[in-house]
């Protein structure tokens, strides 16, 4: 009976899976923000990333909830955010592993003629201004 009670309280209730690149490859210190809950944490070398507790309202760690639905929200600077939604029944919970984008940027030709040889050669400090002038 006491070894019964023991693996019961050593049973581990968490929520955790990786984030990758469109590459495969994992993302460091991005953020998993998971709602509801209040906590928010960064992903490892690895892009792993572990949620064993939540945030009551006054800040104070307790346990995930039990039959839950959660929404993770994965973000990173450089990357377009992702959102992932699933339910928690207890115990140990491997999420599928999220891939972030990469942002991309847009440049377009510009119709201004930027050719330095049709422009008069102006003196260095042209249209600067400095303290005690």
């Amino acid at each position: 009976m006491t070894t019964l009670l023991l693996l019961a309280c050593a049973v581990k209730h968490s929520i955790s899976g990786q984030v990758l690149d469109r590459n495969g490859e994992p993302v460091e210190r991005a953020n998993v923000a998971l709602a509801p809950g209040g906590v928010e944490i960064v992903t490892d070398d690895s892009g792993h990333f572990l949620i064993d507790y939540l945030r009551d309202d006054e800040g104070t760690r307790v346990k995930l909830s039990r039959r839950t639905e959660y929404q993770a929200e994965i973000f990173k600077v450089g990357f377009h955010a992702e959102t992932t939604s699933f339910f928690f029944k207890r115990g140990e919970l491997v999420l599928e592993p999220v891939t972030l984008t990469e942002d991309t940027i847009r440049v377009d030709t510009s119709s201004v003629d930027i050719d330095p040889d049709k422009y008069p050669d102006r003196a260095q400090d042209a249209g600067g201004s400095y303290e005690g002038e």
